[in-house]
């Protein structure tokens, strides 16, 4: 298995472990949000995860913050600097993914309609639904209409707060348009609420069962 990937593996973990101990100490919250988002913006012309392993491998955490901007007293002593680099780097990872998904959406759109599949998934990020970051946008191959399910941390309560709105991509390209949402965002606090409005969503926006 290349190193990159298994990183990238211990990349994901870091942050796994880095938010559940922050939702206890609402105090860290946003330092720690803060300093991750530096680091990943440090981290934002890196063009590959090979790249990017690369990176890791050959710096720290305090020449990644001193490239970053960061001044060593913005670092609270008692946070684990290794799991804010290790979280960093996940974002950074994610969003180069990002970059290439104009293509996967397509290959999802074309294999969904070779399948005849009335409906295709044409992004996905996060394994577990319950816990940030979740998102999920399955849209109409006929119409371009998407249903976009997302799950994020609530700040001022620390636990994992749900949300479902629909949009219109385009049907071809599955890309984003300059439009109104087709139905507003709504949040939940309750996955139970969340799932049912999402199936009725699906029913009526997507005309799926």
């Amino acid at each position: 298995m290349r190193e990159s990937v298994l990183e990238a593996r211990e990349w994901a973990e870091a942050e796994e472990k880095l938010y559940p101990v922050i939702t206890v100490r609402p105090d860290l919250y946003e330092v720690c949000a803060s300093l991750v988002r530096a680091l990943a913006n440090h981290l934002s012309q890196v063009p590959d995860v090979d790249a990017l392993a690369a990176t890791f491998r050959s710096t720290s955490f305090e020449r990644d913050a001193a490239a970053a901007g960061i001044q060593q007293n913005e670092v609270p002593p008692d946070l684990n600097r290794d799991l804010v680099r290790g979280a960093a780097y996940a974002l950074s990872a994610r969003e180069i993914a990002s970059r290439g998904t104009s293509s996967d959406t397509l290959r999802a759109i074309q294999a969904a309609k070779r399948a005849g599949e009335s409906t295709a998934t044409v992004w996905s990020e996060g394994d577990n639904e319950l816990w940030p970051p979740y998102r999920r946008v399955e849209m109409s191959i006929g119409t371009g209409r998407a249903i976009v399910s997302s799950t994020e941390l609530d700040p001022e309560t620390m636990v994992s707060k749900f949300f479902l709105t629909a949009i219109q991509l385009d049907p071809v390209t599955g890309a984003s348009l300059d439009e109104e949402p087709l139905v507003p965002e709504t949040s939940f606090t309750h996955p139970e609420e969340w799932h049912a409005a999402a199936a009725e969503l699906r029913r009526s926006v997507l005309g799926a069962t």
